[in-house]
């Protein structure tokens, strides 16, 4: 493997690693040394290549940010309500609340970003904006003036869900919640469609 192939593999495993740990943690679990130690490299590699701890999170964050993307509009087919059903059901699962560490890194992020640095907050920033037009893609088949908010509703009912059901140390509350909030989703957009149809009569 030729040197610029070695580092490049090298920076992508260090990203890996602060990415995993972000979504576990939060901005703060991405230390400098435990992320190279993950990573299988030495902590004097570091600035070879990133400038600064928070040029990795910033650039981690966008990471883990683009994965969940990626993973939670798995699947392929058309955008509809089976298809939100599976993205809902996908989402706010035991798997997803019970295994951070691969899933999305909101619900551990959001509120450490809102004290992070500017560079931290605009890759958030960037990133988010990208998962709110996924979600609004996802709602192709509504009424064109109910999908932003419709998008940005569920996007959060989804979030503060995950939080909530792994904040509480009791099995039977996080699983209410998340069964819930899944009834609660489909209701709104069964509401939304039912608004829909009485403004066009």
């Amino acid at each position: 493997m030729r040197r610029a192939e070695q580092k490049q593999e090298a920076r992508r495993r260090i990203l890996d690693a602060a990415a995993r740990q972000l979504r576990e943690e939060g901005l703060a679990g991405a230390g400098v040394q435990r992320v190279m130690e993950e990573a299988g490299l030495t902590h004097g590699g570091f600035y070879a290549h990133f400038d600064s701890k928070q040029q990795l999170v910033g650039e981690a964050l966008k990471t883990a940010l683009e994965r969940a993307r990626e993973r939670l509009l798995a699947g392929g087919g058309t955008p509809g309500r089976e298809r939100r059903g599976r993205i809902l059901r996908r989402y706010l699962s035991r798997a997803h609340r019970d295994g951070p560490g691969a899933g999305c890194p909101l619900p551990s992020t959001s509120a450490d970003v809102a004290r992070a640095p500017a560079a931290v907050r605009r890759a958030y920033d960037d990133e988010l904006r990208k998962i709110i037009a996924c979600f609004e893609a996802e709602l192709a088949d509504l009424s064109a003036e109910d999908v932003h908010a419709h998008a940005i509703g569920t996007l959060a009912l989804c979030v503060g869900s995950l939080l909530l059901a792994r904040a509480t140390p009791d099995p039977v509350l996080s699983d209410d919640i998340l069964n819930s909030c899944r009834r609660f989703a489909a209701g709104a957009e069964e509401t939304t469609e039912h608004e829909h149809q009485n403004r066009r009569l």
